[in-house]
């Protein structure tokens, strides 16, 4: 819950008393169940493990609070293979990623931007991709905001949880150029299911 960005919560409680404001009943609602589940999606049920399942659908809850504040501005897109659902990985290993790529890449842009997140097996291994279609950034940058960006704190915890539960083989990896988009691929270890969902 720490890696939770405070700012995310206050700006989605300023949208829901916006909402409320203009008397739009059915977004409040539905605005308010998103993070009632995104919040239980990451607490876990206290574990630190939890199903491919139960982290894509935390990642979506995010995506559709960012979605309702702005609106046109970004769009998404989330799919996974059915076979991988069961399979455990450490929670909130995405969201993380994702809010780099919204308030990184897209916020920025002039026009719209989209967020695409995948999963899908290689040998032993789950691989986990958020790309956008953002501003970008110069990966090989040895200093200041494009450097800031591919080694940001929420990206550097992510890792480094990867690298201590998996090796130093597993973790995260960021592709990107300036007007090019970034992607971010997270690779883990396929394990089998071990906690019930949370949902």
């Amino acid at each position: 819950m720490s890696q939770i960005n405070p700012h995310f919560l206050y700006n989605t409680l300023d949208t829901i008393v916006w909402m409320a404001e203009f008397g739009d009943s059915r977004k409040v609602i539905a605005l308010t169940k998103s993070l009632a589940a995104f919040f239980r999606l990451s607490l876990g049920g206290g574990r630190e493990m939890v199903t491919v399942a139960d982290e894509l659908e935390h990642v979506r809850q995010y995506l559709y609070i960012q979605k309702e504040r702005y609106e046109e501005k970004l769009s998404y897109e989330i799919s996974a293979p059915e076979e991988l659902m069961d399979y455990t990985v450490p929670k909130i290993i995405l969201q993380p990623v994702v809010e780099n790529s919204i308030y990184h890449g897209i916020k920025p842009m002039d026009g719209p931007g989209k967020v695409t997140v995948t999963v899908q097996e290689d040998g032993d291994r789950l691989v986990f991709t958020v790309a956008d279609n953002g501003v970008g950034f110069d990966t090989a940058a040895p200093a200041g905001k494009d450097a800031s960006r591919k080694n940001g704190v929420g990206l550097q915890n992510v890792d480094g949880r990867l690298k201590l539960l998996y090796g130093p083989d597993y973790g995260v990896t960021v592709d990107s150029a300036p007007g090019a988009g970034c992607t971010v691929r997270l690779t883990v270890g396929r394990q089998v299911k071990s906690v019930p969902s949370v949902r």
